[in-house]
């Protein structure tokens, strides 16, 4: 593949000089939504990949705003607050803030958190530990181990509008009280930025980061055709079968869904092939 000569106009940056390594000039396109980008095009480039961020999708707060102040202004009445993403711990710390004034103000008892990447920005959010964090990140491992924990108290899920249903229907068959409520929701983009399916139909895209469910499918949708011109990097098993279903092979998969984790699997597949 041919590497852009330099980054492309559409969000890209240049890598800091390091030493030569796999990864080295590789020209990686992110497609996570614009808050979540950066940290993960940083990494990129201090392995010394040139990156392009192209969101496939877009995250915003709830779209019924008073449904949503009237659901975390009881959470007092629940003894476990469970949050599914990143993004619901954002955009639930934002509601919970704007009721209570603060989150040390709020009657939280418990927290749940799919997934360590979770927790810990809970906690740098809120100085807050998380009280549970299932031994894998899903909603299947969340939802037996919240089962088992769980008897007759109350849980209050935060998740987006497009999320799994699998945690609450564990909780469901359980016999478990729960209530979801939607914190931020999720909107696919529809037209891509020219000159990226230009890029990708040339050749000079190395490899495009999927990682979640929804970007794959917006991934997909978005490009098409052209997206089989590059390599693709998954963050999780879970991610590589919504891509296989969709008719797409994954080059590489992260061990563990980090974004450190997914770097390492694209260092390891180009280090294999130097």
């Amino acid at each position: 593949m041919i590497n852009p000569p330099q980054p492309p106009a559409f969000g890209g940056s240049e890598p800091q000089k390091t030493p030569e390594n796999s990864v080295s000039g590789k020209f990686v396109l992110v497609t996570r939504p614009d808050r979540q980008s950066g940290s993960l095009c940083e990494l990129f480039e201090a392995k010394g990949a040139k990156t392009g961020r192209h969101p496939v999708i877009e995250i915003s707060s709830a779209e019924n705003q008073q449904d949503l102040i009237d659901s975390v202004s009881q959470i007092g009445d629940f003894e476990w607050l469970v949050f599914v993403s990143r993004n619901a711990v954002r955009f639930g710390i934002e509601a919970i803030e704007r009721v209570f004034g603060a989150v040390e103000k709020a009657p939280v008892s418990r927290v749940a958190a799919i997934g360590q990447t979770t927790a810990d920005l809970f906690h740098s959010l809120t100085g807050k530990t998380v009280d549970l964090v299932p031994a894998t990140a899903d909603s299947e491992s969340l939802g037996s181990e919240l089962s088992d924990i769980v008897e007759t108290e109350k849980v209050m899920i935060f998740r987006g509008n497009r999320g799994s249903a699998v945690l609450g229907q564990c909780l469901s068959d359980a016999q478990r009280d729960f209530r979801e409520i939607v914190v931020y929701q999720s909107q696919d983009i529809v037209d891509p930025q020219p000159e990226v399916p230009l890029l990708l139909q040339a050749g000079k895209v190395d490899w495009v980061t999927i990682t979640s469910g929804a970007i794959a499918k917006a991934t997909v949708a978005l490009f098409r055709e052209d997206l089989r011109q590059a390599k693709l990097v998954s963050l999780s098993p879970k991610i590589t079968r919504v891509l296989n279903e969709l008719g797409f092979q994954v080059a590489a998969e992260a061990s563990s869904p980090g974004m450190v984790e997914l770097v390492a699997a694209v260092e390891a597949y180009e280090s294999n092939f130097r």
